[in-house]
């Protein structure tokens, strides 16, 4: 018989498939902020709109409250100046994070830039401080709000715009406060120390007493014109865990009066911890004369620590 036939040859290999390209980045969710920030206007569905909240005061540091889930310690949020914010409720208006990559460079190498700036969420904050430039315009300025969601912080499309506007003020300076005075018990040099550093702008640091009962903290305010106080404003610690900024102010009060420690007239307080977590306290100081020149920061109880990261006086 005859041999067998060999067997056919085996097709070659289907060639392997091209890899994938890799994901584009994801967008984060939307931006929106809590107090002390407040909404100005709704914003409808349309892709013009956008949210409005104010207003930030330029050259100092800010906490603001994220509202709302989708966002961790770590991430990272972009406000970028915006000559003139109407622009981009135009419908053929680009609506992109130009300017990220400028603020970024800057970031990196701890300059500031009036383009804008960065900041990263802790505990469902984050901090700025917006130095606009000299062409500022409080009716028609503003900063659009970018999250970060890709794996290139220089890469400009690895930003998304949110549907947030931030818009921001020139407030009044802070009144002067000198000749600081703390409960019995606390040094000179300690008391000195104390006013310095929550006199002093910045948001990483904060003034400390020891643990009394009812320690306060008083200091005279340099009035103009002989206008008395209108308001006060202290801003809690955010160095710390929440935990101890709660233990360290829960409760505590402002008044004001003709001496260091004198409680005259209260401008508000006991304060819910409730308010105190969402950021600056601000209150009114009601029947108050140009007399009272001193005011007075107080932490009731036994064995209370009483710490916080600035005070302002207008």
């Amino acid at each position: 018989p005859p041999p067998p036939s060999p067997p056919p040859p085996s097709p070659p290999p289907s060639p392997a498939p091209p890899p994938s390209p890799p994901l584009p980045p994801s967008p984060p969710p939307d931006v929106a902020f809590g107090p002390p920030l407040q909404p100005i206007g709704s914003c409808s569905d349309q892709p013009s709109c956008f949210n409005q909240y104010g207003f930030v005061p330029l050259g100092v540091e800010t906490t603001l409250t994220l509202s709302g889930a989708g966002f961790s310690d770590g991430d990272t949020l972009m406000f970028l100046y915006v000559p003139d914010s109407t622009v981009l409720f135009q419908p053929d208006a680009e609506r992109d994070c130009s300017g990220a990559f400028a603020v970024v460079f800057a970031a990196e190498r701890g300059m500031v830039t009036p383009d804008g700036t960065r900041g990263t969420v802790a505990n469902e904050r984050v901090v700025v401080r917006l130095e606009p430039p000299d062409s500022f315009d409080p009716t028609r300025s503003a900063y659009k709000v970018c999250s970060y969601g890709g794996t290139n912080i220089y890469d400009e499309s690895h930003y998304f715009i949110s549907r947030s506007l931030v818009l921001a003020e020139d407030l009044a300076d802070a009144l002067a406060l000198s000749k600081p005075r703390m409960s019995t018990g606390h040094s000179t040099t300690l008391t000195k120390k104390f006013l310095a550093k929550v006199t002093d702008g910045k948001s990483k640091t904060f003034g400390k007493s020891k643990k009394k009962t009812n320690p306060w903290v008083s200091a005279k305010v340099a009035l103009e014109n002989q206008q008395p106080i209108s308001s006060v404003t202290v801003t809690p610690d955010t160095k710390n865990k929440p935990s101890k900024t709660k233990k360290y102010l829960k409760g505590f009060e402002i008044w004001v009066g003709k001496k260091a420690g004198e409680k005259a007239v209260k401008c508000g307080g006991p304060f819910a911890w409730s308010k105190i977590k969402k950021g600056p306290v601000t209150t009114p100081c009601d029947s108050v004369n140009s007399k009272h020149r001193y005011v007075t920061v107080i932490l009731p109880g036994t064995r209370r620590t009483l710490a916080f990261c600035e005070i302002e006086v207008h």
